[in-house]
Order: C-alpha cells, then sequence, then structure tokens
C-alpha cells in the first residue's frame, strides 16, 4: 500500500521537479537499486547518453549549416580587410596630397607679402615723388585736376 501511494503520489512530483529523474523517482547516474525496475532504469540510461540517429544527423546538419556560416563569415571578414587596407592607402595619398598642397600655399603666401611689400614701396615712392613735385608748386592747384586725374576720369 505504501509503495503504491509513493509511485500514485510522490513519483509524479519528484518528475515534475526533477527532469532527469527515471520512472523509480532516481536520478539519472545514481546507482540502480537491484530489483525489477533495475534492468529499465539501465536501458533508459544507455538511450539518453546515447544519441538517437536522427539526433546525430540532425546535428551534423547544424555542423555543415556553421561551417558554411564561417566560410561566409571568413570571405566577408577578408573582403572587409582588403577595403581598410584600400581605405588606409587612400588617406595616406590624401595626406601627402595635402601636405604639398600646404607647402604650396606657403609659398604663395610668401610670394604674395613679398609683392605686397613691394607694391607698397612703390606706392610709397610714388606719394614721396608727388609731395616733392607738389612742394616745388608745379602740381596742381587746389580744385584744378593734373594730366593724371583727367586720364582717370576719362577711363572711368
Amino acid at each position: 500500500m505504501a509503495m503504491e501511494y509513493f509511485d500514485e503520489k510522490i513519483v509524479p512530483i519528484l518528475k515534475r521537479k526533477l527532469p532527469g529523474s527515471d520512472v523509480s523517482g532516481r536520478l539519472m547516474g545514481s546507482p540502480p537499486v537491484p530489483g525489477p525496475s533495475a534492468a529499465l532504469t539501465t536501458m533508459q540510461l544507455f538511450s539518453k547518453q546515447n544519441p538517437s540517429r536522427q539526433e546525430v544527423t540532425k546535428l551534423q546538419q547544424q555542423v555543415k549549416t556553421n561551417g558554411a556560416g564561417v566560410t561566409v563569415l571568413r570571405r566577408e571578414v577578408s573582403e572587409l580587410r582588403t577595403k581598410v587596407q584600400e581605405q588606409q592607402k587612400q588617406l595616406q595619398d590624401q595626406d601627402q596630397k595635402l601636405l604639398e598642397q600646404t607647402q604650396i600655399i606657403g609659398e604663395q603666401s610668401a610670394r604674395l607679402a613679398e609683392l605686397e611689400h613691394k607694391l607698397r614701396e612703390v606706392m610709397e615712392s610714388a606719394v614721396g615723388d608727388a609731395a616733392a613735385s607738389g612742394a616745388g608748386g608745379e602740381g596742381p592747384r587746389k580744385g584744378e585736376k593734373g594730366e593724371g586725374d583727367q586720364a582717370r576720369q576719362r577711363w572711368r
């Protein structure tokens, strides 16, 4: 009577709480107790440890699928590495061009500064010459226009 109560009431509860238990309520891997259920337990243990052909086939298909996925990913990584190398080369080329253009700009700025300096000297000497000739009284009087001013007026 106690065994029937155990089998009917307690074993189902243990099965729900312990998913790795066998029919008698023992955990998988525990040594079987000699008796009528020992052979059944050994067979169940053997079947759980040795996967079926379907499981093996399924695992083989997963391995093939994963292998193909890895191959695709390796190819993509290789392509991405190639692109990175190309972009690094482009960056080096652009850096070189930037350096060359910066040097050219520096040279042009120096040349421009030199030309501005010469222009100031020419303007100062022209103003100095005009002031010297104006001091002698030969320049145009106030309100009168000189020949250069008249020529400039015509061109406007």
